[in-house]
């Protein structure tokens, strides 16, 4: 709650100062608390499915021989947020993150298809991008 309110704090303010001027209605106050608590709330359990999604992938994949640059790159992938690539990502942003050569993000891409980690996005060429494959049905 304390993150959400430090998201809003001109409107924490601004409220605070309008429901303790005039009247004790204090219904702005409240509006605003219930508002900020449900976004805490949603942001929470959307936390913890992105929690829950990791743990369910590495449990799916934990008798997967991998290499130290894919399970960064995997898990950049199931972090998201600003640190993941909502869109997929690249051969050329595997090579960056992993810090590998142009062959070896390829190879490893293959590999990490191949393993059923990783789905092909629906682009081709130097645009193809890949995301997490969460199940073995394919479903991200």
């Amino acid at each position: 709650m304390s993150a959400s309110i430090l998201d809003d704090r001109a409107g924490y303010y601004r409220t605070l100062e309008t429901s303790q001027k005039g009247t004790l209605d204090i219904t702005s106050w409240l509006l605003w608390f219930l508002s900020t608590l449900l976004k805490s709330l949603e942001q929470a359990l959307a936390r913890i499915d992105r929690v829950l999604a990791k743990a369910r992938f590495w449990q799916t994949h934990r008798s997967q021989a991998l290499s130290a640059e894919q399970i960064k790159v995997l898990n950049r992938l199931l972090d998201g947020g600003e640190r993941g690539f909502e869109d997929g990502i690249s051969a050329a942003q595997y090579q960056a993150v992993a810090k590998v050569s142009k062959a070896t993000a390829t190879r490893h891409l293959t590999d990490l298809l191949a393993k059923g980690c990783l789905i092909r996005l629906p682009s081709g060429g130097r645009s193809t991008r890949y995301k997490v494959r969460f199940d073995a049905g394919g479903n991200t």
